[in-house]
């Protein structure tokens, strides 16, 4: 069985301020770190595998072929830092051999009393200070604070607000709906009101008679809508197809309810007073005397208002929700250099137990077992029936690599080291690029003579060429690369196990690979180097195979793991396609929902502007009538209600797109390949609001047509 683990202080949980469920965890004041063996595993691993034994505490826990006494269960949910399962404490001295450990995060808790800004500025005095004290390690090294929820909810959070402005513009166009309703109502109340007054109803008894009917609707439409979302949050945390951070805890709770609160009392007063408002403003004593009052200008005007907000609104979420999807669209196109759909991926770790290496052994010897044993798992797997190409990497296109500062030889040496050009550093075996489909445009793959005997060698991208060997044959250059290992996960074997000499250790350039996306989508391809899996190996490393069949490949990497190393595990296998859309889940869910709001916030506004014509027409009666007493044909008098409806709608397209352009900043956070002023995502969302729009003018229309000049005449 494979779990995710960590080596983590062993004051982390504290820091924290997240306690254990069962055992006490790490000792309290105990040290930072130790060679004691000892962890914490998860409440799933807990379930899972030991079927929440109570007593727990003090029982063995084997990974990697090291026993460790498990002193503590984490509460549901935790996951810190990322899918963890086991947190063991850690085992480095610290103040002894680790100062290079760049690739280390810590995690710190402020005190009351000191802000975030002051906590920088002391974090940059410290790093100012050890650059200065130990310039080898630290030159061009510092540290930047980031708060933990922004660090956990990474491309979320502009997500997120993306979410909260399209939610907020909903809502705005169904308060504009129920507000048009409300003054239609209105309207139609005018002569009982102006009864009312007359009957000696002061304003404020008429203002909060109308309150209170407004008052009344919203409290019912938000407690319909608490009820909805208490029965759908659960089903839509259960049914999202992707691990959003701290989505679990998500619930309708106090903070829920008085935002609630807040929305009941702005759209009470919204719809609920301004139609009171203008109500005041009417001239009752006219409504007693004259019959159809709605034909004013007054009237009129507020129509178009609200005719061209609804269309703006929705005309501004309709083009944001079509800018994202054609983000996705370019994200996915965005070539990714590699042909591997059906290729399988797996992980496999190898420990210095499970090569058997000699306690005593020096560092080089024993990754140099390591480097020995994946080049027989992968040699095993080659040989299975039904293998085209199999190899292994220390990180899959998509990731990114380690960096570390380099020279191409001859080219002058900075006097600072922090001014080095810095590389993606990536490890590879031979058969590696075969098997994902990438490319090698110039030189030649990694092959099996590039052993740590032989002359150090890499293969470098085509970013790299461009920006480093521009005017320059790439292939046969030398590089030079200060990078001796990667903590203790990699080691490069050509510096022998010692620190690298001045002038560095050098490499030759001997094939240029094209560009295999080494960042996450939305991104600039970076720089890389690759070292053959033979000179720096690494500890774990995904194994890509391609196959006649993904089951052949995963029957092939089980049966050479059991020949090579039986001690070593097989991690989870996947496709690289499935691989994949995992990658792309998140950019496609918000795709998935912005339509969704971008079609119901199409239909709002066509519904608004149905029952805005609608009364329109209602208002036109006697003014229709009587143009087709004096002769008007039917047809002409549905175009001129269509051609004064459209515009408006134009009217109001035009406005969503000033908003648009004014969102652009906060729109450019998820954008990649397009932007705001996009033709395509322009075009379609308004083409779409206009068409329905117009469809929604047909209705109203067809009745003007059939107006009874006779009727109409007599309508009061």
């Amino acid at each position: 069985m494979r779990v995710n683990t960590i080596e983590v202080s062993g004051n982390l949980f504290e820091v924290l301020g997240v306690g254990t469920q069962v055992g006490g965890g790490f000792p309290a004041g105990g040290p930072i770190f130790s060679n004691e063996l000892i962890a914490v595993i998860s409440d799933r691993l807990w379930r899972t595998r030991y079927s929440a034994d109570p007593a727990i505490v003090g029982r063995q826990l084997s990974f990697n072929d090291t026993p460790y006494t498990i002193v503590g269960v984490m509460p549901p949910g935790f996951r810190y830092p990322d899918d963890v399962d086991v947190w063991e404490r850690l085992r480095w001295d610290l103040t002894q051999h680790s100062r290079a450990a760049h690739f280390m995060e810590a995690v710190l808790r402020l005190s009351d009393d000191t802000t975030f800004e002051q906590a920088q500025i002391a974090v940059d005095t410290l790093g100012k200070r050890l650059q200065g004290e130990f310039a080898g390690t630290n030159s061009g090294w510092n540290a930047r604070l980031v708060p933990l929820l922004d660090e956990q909810l990474g491309y979320y959070r502009p997500a997120m607000m993306v979410l909260f402005g399209a939610v907020g513009l909903l809502l705005v166009i169904g308060v504009l709906n129920v507000a048009s309703l409300l003054l239609t109502r209105a309207r139609s109340r005018e002569k009982e009101i102006a009864v009312r007054v007359a009957l000696g109803a002061a304003p404020r008894q008429l203002v909060t008679q109308l309150m209170a009917e407004s008052l009344v609707l919203s409290v019912c439409g938000a407690a319909v809508g608490v009820l909805a979302a208490v029965v759908a949050l659960p089903v839509i945390i259960s049914v999202t197809p992707v691990e959003i951070p701290r989505l679990s805890e998500a619930g309708v709770n106090l903070r829920a309810l008085l935002l609630c609160l807040g929305v009941v009392g702005i759209t009470t007063v919204i719809f609920g007073l301004v139609p009171a408002l203008l109500l005041l403003r009417t001239q009752f004593t006219s409504d007693l005397k004259a019959g159809e009052r709605g034909s004013s200008k007054g009237s009129r005007r507020m129509y178009s208002v609200l005719v061209a907000a609804e269309v703006a609104l929705a005309c501004a979420l309709l083009v944001s929700s079509a800018l994202l999807v054609r983000t996705v669209g370019r994200m996915m196109e965005t070539p990714t250099g590699v042909s591997a759909d059906a290729v399988l991926i797996t992980t496999v770790q190898v420990t210095g137990n499970a090569v058997q290496a000699p306690r005593d052994a020096p560092q080089h010897v024993v990754w140099g077992l390591l480097a020995d044993a994946h080049t027989r798992i992968l040699d095993e797997v080659r040989q299975q029936p039904g293998v085209m190409f199999a190899g292994a990497s220390n990180f899959l296109p998509l990731s990114v690599g380690w960096r570390g500062p380099f020279l191409v030889d001859g080219e002058p040496r900075p006097a600072r080291e922090e001014d080095m050009p810095q590389v993606q550093l990536h490890s590879a075996s031979e058969g590696y690029f075969e098997a994902m489909g990438a490319e090698i445009s110039k030189g030649r793959a990694f092959t099996a003579f590039d052993g740590v005997d032989s002359t150090g060698v890499v293969v470098v991208n085509a970013s790299f060429v461009r920006r480093y060997l521009a005017d320059k044959e790439p292939v046969g250059q030398v590089v030079l690369t200060w990078a001796t290992g990667i903590g203790p996960l990699g080691l490069n074997l050509k510096a022998g196990g010692a620190r690298p000499p001045h002038e560095g250790i050098p490499f030759e350039i001997v094939g240029v690979v094209n560009d295999v996306r080494n960042v996450p989508l939305g991104q600039t391809v970076e720089p890389a180097m690759y070292f053959t899996s033979r000179q720096f190996p690494f500890s774990e490393m995904f194994i890509a195979v391609r196959a006649t069949d993904t089951s052949v490949a995963q029957t092939a990497i089980r049966n050479a793991l059991r020949i090579a190393t039986p001690n070593v595990p097989m991690g989870v296998t996947q496709t690289w396609g499935d691989r994949f859309n995992e990658m792309t889940a998140e950019a496609r869910l918000l795709m998935t929902i912005l339509l969704f709001f971008g079609g119901l916030a199409g239909l709002l506004a066509a519904l608004g502007v149905y029952g805005l014509f609608s009364w329109s027409v209602a208002l036109r009666t006697r003014e229709l009538a009587i143009r087709l007493t004096l002769g008007a044909n039917p047809s002409a008098v549905g175009a001129l209600v269509i051609g004064q409806s459209a515009v408006l709608v134009v009217a109001g397209l035009a406005v969503g797109m000033v908003i648009i352009r004014l969102a652009e900043s906060v729109l450019a956070r998820v954008l990649f390949g397009v932007t705001t002023s996009d033709a395509t995502a322009l075009a379609t969302a308004g083409g779409f609001l206009l068409v329905a729009a117009l469809i929604a003018c047909v209705p109203p229309a067809l009745r003007a047509m059939r107006v009874n000049p006779v009727d109409g005449l007599r309508v009061e």
